[in-house]
């Protein structure tokens, strides 16, 4: 399934995932959401647990801080500890990460995903990106209220970490981020020409390869699929990162990202960490949507002839990070398309 194409200018929001990490993304949407609630976009993609804190966001069509806040304390109150994800859970019948407490009792139940939002008219189109097993492409498919928690743990089943795939409707899906874990190239060539994009890592973070032991662990059934997810993982993953450092004529990036390492991984679990990971994203979520909320009605207004063009400046320390992406990241010449 592809994105949707983008007719006149519209504004799409991609939440990155990275397991635990996704706490940062948390706080950075609960931190958006004063200013510049989900109806400031036309669509938002959501991957991995990226999916999960964009769920909560995109189905609150006014600012709602008692529910914001609701839904950002799950990464501290409800993720931490033995509860998400414990070397025990195996013993009990269980995942390492248990997805069912995951989707069907937190966003089902004790912190409820008002899921109903979701087709209500003046809220984006919400599109959440799993990676297909039968056609080895990334799918964009759109979440609605019958199939979005079937959606989220196609979304979160992650290899070695879950049974690594789930099906809906006759089709079984994984992570996304096994194949694209950012997604950036594809909404630039759906036609999207201002584009948010928050990240869970620094912009100038390169993503390594991913070992062979990892490729076998992961799908040890699926040689063609192993390989894939060992070619193309951090190769999108930097990619996109050189893209939103770079952009094209004519395409706005506006990146949303921390600017040290996170003090969180992708299975840490300790309170503390997370919710100072959340603090963190909300900061950088305030931030950022005063400075989205002014760009976004001048260029309202600018689309009108009301204003003059204004010219953006390149920061030194963007200038930097453009010479860092450029020396470590190599771009093969033919990337299979994620976009069927």
């Amino acid at each position: 399934m592809k994105l949707p194409i983008a007719k006149g200018a519209k504004r799409a929001l991609l939440v990155e995932g990275g397991g635990m990490k996704g706490a940062f993304a948390g706080g950075v949407l609960h931190g958006m959401n004063g200013l510049l609630n989900a109806t400031n976009f036309d669509l938002v993609v959501g991957v991995s647990s990226g999916a999960c804190s964009a769920a909560y966001y995109v189905t609150m069509p006014k600012p709602e801080p008692v529910k914001s806040e609701k839904a950002l304390s799950v990464w501290y109150s409800e993720l931490s500890g033995r509860q998400l994800i414990s070397v025990f859970h195996p013993f009990q019948g269980k995942t390492f990460l248990d997805q069912e407490y995951l989707i069907d009792y937190i966003f089902r139940n004790k912190v409820r995903l008002e899921s109903e939002n979701l087709e209500k008219d003046g809220l984006p189109e919400f599109r959440i990106a799993v990676s297909n097993l039968h056609s080895h492409t990334v799918d964009y498919v759109r979440a609605t209220a019958t199939n979005v928690f079937d959606l989220l743990k196609a979304a979160t089943s992650l290899p070695i970490a879950t049974r690594g795939k789930h099906k809906l409707d006759g089709t079984t899906y994984s992570d996304a981020a096994i194949l694209n874990p950012l997604p950036l190239q594809d909404l630039i060539e759906a036609g999207y020409k201002s584009i948010t994009v928050v990240m869970n890592s620094p912009i100038a973070r390169i993503s390594e390869p991913l070992g062979f032991i990892i490729g076998l662990l992961a799908f040890p059934r699926n040689w063609k699929l192993s390989k894939m997810m060992r070619e193309w993982h951090h190769h999108h993953f930097n990619d996109a990162r050189r893209i939103a450092l770079e952009p094209p004529k004519g395409v706005q990036i506006h990146t949303i990202a921390p600017d040290d390492s996170l003090p969180v991984g992708l299975v840490t679990t300790v309170r503390k960490r997370l919710r100072e990971t959340v603090e963190l994203g909300v900061k950088k979520g305030e931030e950022a949507s005063q400075f989205l909320l002014n760009l976004f009605s001048l260029n309202k207004k600018k689309s009108k002839g009301t204003v003059k063009p204004v010219k953006i400046l390149t920061s030194q320390k963007s200038l930097t990070l453009k010479k860092v992406i450029k020396k470590k990241t190599k771009p093969k010449k033919s990337a299979p398309s994620t976009r069927k």
